[in-house]
């Protein structure tokens, strides 16, 4: 992780801390049980460029809360989609780890960056909520980090985290398990 990256993630977990009044533990990074990865395909990879437990990070910063899995990723600049998009096969079971409580995403970038991008988030966030393949219940919303700018930044995290909470109170829909 970056520097910003660090001190936002940090921000936001004293940010949970001081404001719910529910105990989560933060995890994150490149450790075994944040990893996933889809079967290799050679034909999209030069020749013997494929590493062993090659894979992608499942969150910046994960904790279960009401049920759910409330994953924090952050951007330092515009939103790529691939941080969205990796949690499709998720979802459905496709990786070699699965979900076990339905999945809620805040997303942090920096909203000088494309609007578009943004768009196309929230438009493959849409696809992925409807997709009848889904094993849990997937929500997600975009955020703006604002920044440098620490007072709005701390106002972007308190939406975040009233949204977590609003969301996590309510029971999620009912959920398809593997086999059923």
């Amino acid at each position: 992780m970056g520097k910003p990256q660090d001190s936002f993630l940090r921000a936001f977990e004293a940010a949970f801390k001081a404001r719910a009044s529910v105990e989560a533990a933060w995890a994150g990074g490149q450790v075994a049980s944040n990893t996933a990865a889809l079967p290799v395909d050679q034909r999209v990879r030069r020749p013997g460029q494929v590493r062993q437990r090659e894979s992608f990070e499942l969150a910046d910063l994960a904790a279960s809360v009401g049920g759910w899995r409330v994953v924090v990723e952050f951007e330092s600049r515009e939103v790529p989609l691939s941080n969205l998009l990796k949690y499709w096969p998720y979802i459905r079971g496709e990786l070699a780890t699965k979900p076990d409580q339905p999945v809620l995403i805040c997303h942090f970038s920096d909203w000088w960056s494309y609007a578009t991008r943004r768009d196309l988030w929230n438009w493959t966030m849409t696809q992925m909520k409807k997709d009848p393949d889904r094993l849990v219940q997937i929500e997600g919303r975009q955020f703006d980090h604002w920044g440098k700018n620490e007072s709005l930044r701390a106002e972007s995290i308190a939406q975040a985290i009233d949204w977590i909470l609003l969301a996590t109170s309510a029971p999620p829909e009912a959920t398809r398990h593997l086999g059923s």
